[in-house]
């Protein structure tokens, strides 16, 4: 940072210590009234905090008055700066919404120029077929609002020229072939497009003045405009306008940016900066947020916000210095000046960005205002209710709060990207750190340093965010504010705006009676603004049912049809828009005997469901729904007339027949109605097979068994082929397979089972299980198993010896009990079924074995005997 910029910061700091001692906040935002709808001659209660806020103990004194104070109080400041009445005004927002809601579908056609507002027309600058067709079709049926108007002729100039037709086109080619020095706006009006360059950008931050013992402020001398001349390399401003037909170069004075909250209330930055609140608004959560100007975050390095009094802002009539002691406002989160991350504007990079700022966290006990003070009183501002947003358009009228200037009208002159200088300028030109808004101008609103941020609206429409002005020779020629709907776009996540709700009432009968089954009805009144929100709905709370929401129509009309029992019927109900709520009221009707319409299935009978776990439908809201026949089950119609009935008792599957019955105490059941649906049964399962299981050929199963619906018809195949033979009820079937019949196996007791096929090959199958109920078929079971080779036949040595024996009768050692195994390739063991031959063999050799021991031991007894000694 230079020395200049440096030395004023101190002097910030140094201002800020000197201020007056610490004054209590006698009057936030908690003490602005809730505003209600008005009702002549009634004081209306405070309306809730909105939704995410808590309005807590108030801070100051509370006052309500009825809307009638507050619109003479705005109409007197509307007659006086525009010469309209209040309802001239507020039509004349309508007709700028109207515009905004038609640019987006003109903006894509041939021929098309731009949008102004005059004498209460839409004029559309263009031609073509395409553009008239449109208008056309915007005019019908009526009213006649738009008029297609061809844009004045350029000039012709001595040589061939461009014709340019869009702001972001001219600036990027701006900035490319001339660059940012000097450069204040690229805007369109009156039919053409402005290049503003050659004038000092000046910044005018506001703080607070230095007391005798601090030092003043050394103010750099104002310096003549410089030159247009070109940069090396470069094109002039003239230069670069004469090459085109409808761009008109103009000379502006200097741009000042006011670092100085709420709906126009004042607000001050790390107890430096001073500015106004905008708008109140709401995180993608729901949390309450206010927007502001984004330079008033100083590039995000501004960390808190507190709040300034109304009665201490010189727009509420203050002339002494603010208090050092204020209440907390929030915690500054997102903020951008300029392009994205507050970057400047350079020939290189020229991403065109926004001034907006949002203050998070908002301090317990606020309550947010959907509203911008009109500074007519600070006990009851005399605020303007925002009811959406609308684009600014040359000629629209506007108005903008602030606490410094307080409240102050006029028209837009111009609508296009203006360069304000930032936080980085060096004076005294400023031109290293321009930062490009999207942004409209006015030389009819006037403001002053603090009036940064604060709300520019047109009728109840939020346009905009105060950013700066141009001053020349200490006289503003221009207003300058940041277009709110691209602000918001730029915002991370998205906000919604804040908007001013009035409270539901019930219209039609004297006495509040309505039948049952017939339409409640009420409306929600636009008074004190304009119109009531597009999109707004009414929250209808009824004990013993879910809450709903009923849609509120361009006229504010809304209804809900009348719940059993008949009786007094008490319910709240709330306008809801977004996260912007008006505050529940509770209401009181009598609902009378009506016949009860028979019910209505909503669960499709044409088309087979998977499972049938329970049933919807229609009928008359609190009626007792009653389902009998094929399934059981009760339950109470919902207030949007919908019901929808678990189902008792086991599952049910095939051709099942449904009857359904409404019925409310004191008055005749309805007629019944009866349906029957197609409800496909789940797969069967298989249990004695699992896939990846592996059968020896001498070993298969008895069975192929599992489970099912009780009642169902079973289908089995083995690689495709049905199989038939099954048991049923425990019974023993046949091992046979008959291929060509598909059988049908009765599931008793959810269990079934069929005989394993014999003859299968060696190798991978596919079992398929498939139950019916009614002829509805499920989805099959599969399982795949692999049928392997038998075990190999295992020969003990003793009985298959390895080698014949010689012929002199030897015989295998003694001892030697290895068994001899015949390969799997041996044709012979192959083929050798097990019949228990090998033990016989093994049984023979053994007595064979004895019988030869026997006969060498008789043998060796008789030599003996012949050899034994005769006795003397």
């Amino acid at each position: 940072m230079n020395r200049t910029k440096a030395t004023a910061h101190s002097l910030k700091r140094v201002f800020a210590a000197a201020a007056a001692a610490g004054v209590a906040l006698s009057m936030g935002l908690g003490a602005v009234p809730a505003w209600a709808a008005e009702q002549p001659a009634v004081e209306q209660p405070p309306v809730e905090s909105p939704a995410g806020t808590s309005a807590g103990p108030s801070t100051g004194t509370e006052v309500t008055t009825s809307a009638g104070t507050s619109a003479a109080g705005l109409s007197e400041a509307i007659l006086r700066d525009l010469g309209m009445s209040l309802t001239e005004f507020n039509a004349a927002g309508a007709l700028s919404r109207r515009a905004a809601d038609a640019a987006g579908s003109l903006k894509l056609l041939p021929g098309y120029v731009g949008i102004s507002l005059d004498a209460g027309k839409i004029l559309v600058e263009g031609g073509g077929p395409a553009l008239q067709a449109r208008v056309n079709e915007l005019n019908h049926p009526g009213p006649a609002d738009f008029v297609l108007v061809r844009p004045p002729a350029p000039v012709a100039p001595a040589t061939p020229a461009l014709v340019v037709g869009d702001v972001d086109q001219l600036f990027q080619a701006y900035v490319r072939d001339v660059g940012v020095q000097g450069l204040q706006a690229v805007s369109y009006t009156d039919g053409h497009f402005v290049i503003r360059a050659g004038s000092v950008n000046t910044p005018e931050s506001e703080v607070p003045a230095p007391t005798a013992s601090a030092p003043t402020a050394t103010v750099p001398a104002a310096s003549a405009p410089p030159s247009l001349s070109a940069d090396p390399g470069k094109l002039t401003p003239a230069q670069f306008v004469a090459r085109y037909a409808n761009v008109q170069l103009q000379t502006g004075a200097a741009v000042k940016t006011e670092d100085d909250i709420f709906g126009g209330q004042g607000y001050v930055a790390d107890n430096l900066v001073i500015c106004s609140a905008g708008f109140g608004a709401f995180s993608p959560t729901g949390l309450p947020l206010v927007l502001t100007a984004g330079h008033c975050a100083e590039d995000g390095l501004a960390k808190a916000a507190g709040v300034e009094p109304l009665s201490s802002a010189p727009a509420g009539g203050s002339t002494t210095q603010r208090p050092s002691l204020l209440a907390p406002l929030g915690i500054f989160g997102f903020s951008q000046f300029g392009g994205p991350s507050n970057s400047a504007a350079t020939a290189a990079v020229s991403s065109v960005g926004t001034d907006i700022a949002v203050i998070q966290d908002i301090a317990p006990g606020l309550n947010l205002q959907p509203a911008a003070t009109t500074w007519g009183n600070t006990i009851t501002p005399d605020p303007v209710r925002i009811v959406g947003t609308t684009a600014p358009f040359e000629g629209q009228k506007v108005c903008r709060s602030g606490r410094t200037t307080g409240w102050k009208c006029g028209a837009v002159n111009s609508v296009g990207i203006w360069m304000m200088p930032g936080r980085n300028s060096v004076p005294p030109n400023y031109d290293n750190d321009l930062r490009p808004v999207r942004a409209f101008d006015s030389t009819s609103v006037k403001s002053a340093g603090g009036d940064s941020g604060g709300p520019w609206i047109s009728g109840n429409f939020a346009v905009g965010t105060h950013t700066g002005a141009e001053t020349l020779s200490g006289t503003q020629s221009l207003a300058i504010a940041a277009t709110l709907e691209d602000s918001m776009a730029t915002i991370p996540g998205g906000v919604q705006l804040q908007l001013f709700l009035n409270r539901p009432e019930l219209v039609a009968p004297e006495d509040l009676t309505f039948a049952a089954g017939t339409s409640i009805t009420g409306r929600i009144p636009a008074a004190p603004a304009s119109t009531v929100p597009r999109d707004s709905k009414v929250r209808i709370t009824i004990a013993g049912h879910q809450p709903i929401e009923v849609p509120v129509d361009a006229g504010g009309n809304w209804s809900f049809i009348a719940p059993l029992p008949v009786g007094p019927l008490a319910f709240t109900a709330e306008t809801v828009n977004g996260f912007s709520r008006s505050g529940a009221v509770s209401l009181t009707a009598v609902v009378a005997k009506s016949s009860l319409s028979a019910p209505i299935f909503t669960t499709p009978a044409t088309s087979a469901l998977p499972d049938m776990t329970s049933l919807a439908g229609t009928g008359a809201p609190g009626a007792l729904v009653t389902l009998s026949g094929g399934v059981t089950g009760t339950g109470t119609v919902a207030l949007d007339g919908s019901w929808s009935v678990p189902l008792t008792g086991p599952a049910v599957f095939g051709k099942v027949k449904a009857t359904a019955v409404l019925s409310s105490p004191g008055i005749a059941d309805s007629p019944a109605v009866t349906e029957t649906f197609t409800v496909i049964p789940p797969a069967p399962i298989i249990s004695s097979i699992s896939t990846g299981l592996h059968l020896r050929q001498d070993a298969l199963p008895e069975t192929i068994s599992g489970s099912g619906v009780s009642g169902a018809e079973v289908t089995l195949s083995i690689d495709g082929i049905p199989l038939s033979g099954a048991t049923v009820g425990g019974g023993t079937g046949s091992r046979s397979v008959a291929r060509t019949v598909a059988p049908l196996m009765l599931v008793v007791g959810g269990a079934w089972s069929v005989p394993f096929p014999a003859g299968l090959a060696l190798g991978t199958h596919t079992l398929a299980v498939t139950e019916a109920v009614d002829g509805i078929a499920s989805g099959p079971a599969v399982a795949t198993f692999v049928i392997d080779a038998p075990a190999p036949v295992v020969v003990p040595a003793a009985a298959v010896p390895a080698e014949v024996p010689a012929a002199n009768g030897a015989v295998p050692p003694a001892g030697n009990s290895a068994a001899v195994v015949r390969p799997s390739g041996d044709s012979k063991a192959a083929s050798l079924a097990n019949t228990g031959a090998s033990g016989l063999i093994l049984f023979a050799s053994l007595a064979a074995g004895a019988l030869a021991v026997g006969g060498v031991l008789l043998a060796l007894a008789r030599r003996r005997k012949r050899q034994r000694p005769t006795p003397t």
